[in-house]
């Protein structure tokens, strides 16, 4: 099976994601996907999200702060 660029790209950041590199967000941009649609590629491979109690509970602030 041969990979495509946009494939050997996603399979780059997913990496660097696994590392801590970067974020969640930052690493759904570097992929050229929405965050839903990287969500779905981690979960595709089975990677954990790299998320503290701290990170969701500032998202849950961020995110009553909108509505």
């Amino acid at each position: 099976m041969v990979n495509t660029t946009d494939e050997v790209k996603k399979l780059k950041v997913i990496e660097i994601y696994k590392q801590k590199k970067v974020s969640l967000g930052f690493a759904s941009k570097l992929s050229g996907l929405t965050l839903s649609e990287f969500l779905d590629l981690l979960e595709e491979f089975n990677i954990k999200l790299n998320l503290t109690l701290e990170d969701a509970k500032e998202a849950m602030r961020n995110a009553e702060k909108l509505i």
